[in-house]
């Protein structure tokens, strides 16, 4: 097959999850066989932050006709009297002004969009956020068959999404979900949508913790870009200052993109640390190309996002064999931990985060234990059986290229 790829993000400076799982999804695809391009839309070109195939074929839809554009980014590009209706909308309906703003980033960026379609004539286009789906579906009125990915729960993100989202994900071959409890939600906002269930995969680590030699100093790792709203930081510091004196050969990492000096978040984690006394106890590290050399070196993870899709950095942090405390209030992570077995789940708010954390950090047999049965657990997602999913799905919808896809539900 010919699969086009689509993520309208800058992608090639970021480093998170969906970013990822874009590389990991077209080097598996080209390994087997498939013609595969990745298409974006950024004011710079260049290669993303994870491995690429060289097999995989770039196009950045921004580098076709570059003096089109004044700003790098495709939200900048809005202004104008376009800008001036989006903010009269927004005075008596932000949902609908929203709704405006993507309509005409659609159609700023949609002859761009014909253009690299017709020169790559994908069988199937599979795109990474719905916002491009939008844009493909609605402002460009893309043909090919178009399977649109969810990254975060549908129960987050759709009820503040712009019409046009809902609208492309039901014209859309299907919908894939991360997790099977999302089936009926996305239903339950757009009904007339053909939605599939396919988790992430999941590396299947040979190389694990140690947790179970004696060590002279022990870390809780976190993986995430830094985010006060999703990934709440800031309740770790909070939490591990209320166990750090008891546990003085204990430190904490946080591995991620946004946590350079001048960036606001940053600096706050920073200033709440040294307000704490925990400044060289708990280290902002940054970005990792290399992120399994620091599960290894760790004893447990932590996690306390508000929400996630399938948290790919929790999947990992199991897989090489760590222990983890989250919250239960949040969908994904409540999805990957069972409590009292792979790790712990906490009610919300720092206490109970400490509470957990107390309690793996003062029994080493506990963490072995759990840290044996997470790594268990992420058999259930390992990439060949979940590429094997994706690769039938892609086919299928391919196959109705040029026909009338009939929803299913």
């Amino acid at each position: 097959m010919k699969i086009a790829l689509a993520y309208f993000e800058k992608f090639i400076e970021m480093s998170g999850g969906i970013e990822r799982v874009c590389c990991a999804m077209a080097n598996e695809m080209a390994a087997r066989g498939h013609e595969v391009s990745i298409i974006y839309c950024y004011g710079r070109s260049g290669q993303p932050f994870y491995p690429l195939s060289p097999e995989v074929k770039l196009y950045n839809l921004m580098a076709l006709h570059p003096e089109k554009w004044k700003e790098p980014s495709l939200s900048q590009c809005v202004g104008g009297g376009s800008k001036l209706v989006r903010e009269l909308i927004r005075i008596f309906d932000a949902n609908r002004a929203r709704d405006w703003n993507e309509s005409v980033k659609g159609r700023m960026i949609a002859p761009e969009i014909r253009q690299v379609l017709d020169e790559i004539g994908p069988d199937v286009i599979a795109c990474l956020r719905f916002e491009t789906g939008n844009y493909l579906l609605n402002a460009a009125g893309v043909r090919t068959p178009v399977v649109m990915r969810s990254y975060i729960s549908p129960g987050i993100i759709l009820p503040r999404s712009p019409a046009g989202e809902r609208t492309a994900i039901e014209k859309s071959a299907a919908v894939h979900v991360q997790l099977e409890e999302d089936i009926p939600v996305m239903r339950s906002f757009c009904p007339n949508a053909r939605v599939v269930w396919i988790p992430n995969a999941v590396p299947q680590y040979e190389r694990q913790a140690d947790l179970s030699g004696e060590k002279t100093s022990y870390t809780i790792l976190h993986v995430g870009r830094m985010n006060k709203e999703q990934k709440r930081q800031h309740l770790l510091v909070e939490a591990f200052a209320k166990v750090a004196a008891d546990f003085p050969d204990w430190s904490v990492e946080f591995w991620g993109g946004g946590n350079e000096s001048g960036v606001a978040y940053a600096d706050e984690l920073r200033k709440m640390i040294h307000e704490k006394g925990l400044d060289g106890r708990i280290r902002l590290m940054g970005e990792s190309g290399h992120i399994l050399e620091e599960y290894v070196k760790g004893d447990i993870f932590c996690f306390p996002s508000a929400y996630e899709g399938f948290p790919n950095a929790l999947a990992e942090a199991m897989s090489a064999g760590l222990p983890a405390v989250a919250f239960r209030s949040c969908p994904g992570t409540a999805a990957l931990i069972t409590n009292g077995e792979s790790g712990l789940l906490a009610d919300d708010g720092a206490d109970a985060l400490a509470a957990g954390l107390r309690t793996l950090m003062a029994s080493q047999e506990t963490r072995v234990r759990m840290g044996r049965r997470a790594r268990e657990a992420m058999k259930a997602f390992a990439p060949e059986k979940v590429w094997d999913r994706w690769e039938q799905l892609l086919r299928e919808a391919a196959e109705k290229k040029g026909t009338s896809w009939k929803k299913s539900v």
